[in-house]
């Protein structure tokens, strides 16, 4: 890994603005939020959203959560504009009453879709290698090779992080993503 420092924010708008074509054609709504600063944090600081990490793994991770929820996610044709790919980036803050040694801010990414979703009982199976959920569910969709949420999860690990997925069948899917902003122990 090459750790730099690394702006989030700047990150996802690039990401956000490779993966735009693909949502266009496909008539998804593809957004960026960013939640403003945390009241702690001042409201000029321009590294609110800055960590220390591998840029290039970063990036492919979130390309590849991106590019997952618009695989995932199609326009229904009776309900136009209804399907979106939302992606928000915020700082968390430690709850007051959280004891924490090394307190650090993290950053939180969440990919949330209005796809078609994943079954509870695959959720456990869904950062294995090579799982697929099902590999029929795509339909005419490009089928993957089941290495890529695998991918993701060694990504944030590498990055002392934590990626989660909560998901309603027929509903969508969120993908949340947090990051410490700096590295702990000085490498990772």
């Amino acid at each position: 890994l090459e750790w730099q420092t690394v702006p989030l924010d700047a990150l996802l708008m690039e990401v956000i603005e490779e993966q735009q074509s693909v949502a266009v054609d496909k008539g998804i709504a593809l957004s960026l939020h960013i939640v403003g600063n945390p009241a702690n944090v001042p409201a000029l600081s321009e590294d609110v959203f800055t960590l220390q990490g591998d840029w290039n793994q970063l990036a492919r991770l979130f390309t590849n959560l991106v590019s997952n929820a618009l695989q995932y996610t199609s326009a229904a044709t009776d309900k136009p504009g209804e399907a979106s790919v939302q992606v928000e980036l915020q700082q968390l803050e430690y709850p007051s009453n959280l004891k924490v040694r090394n307190r650090q801010s993290l950053l939180q990414v969440q990919v949330q879709d209005t796809g078609i979703g994943i079954a509870e009982s695959t959720l456990p199976q869904i950062f294995e290698r090579f799982y697929r959920v099902d590999p029929a569910r795509t339909h005419n969709l490009e089928a993957g090779s089941g290495l890529g949420l695998a991918i993701a999860k060694a990504i944030v690990e590498n990055h002392h992080g934590q990626i989660e997925i909560q998901s309603i069948l027929h509903q969508g899917t969120t993908v949340s993503v947090t990051l410490p902003t700096s590295e702990l122990g000085g490498r990772c």
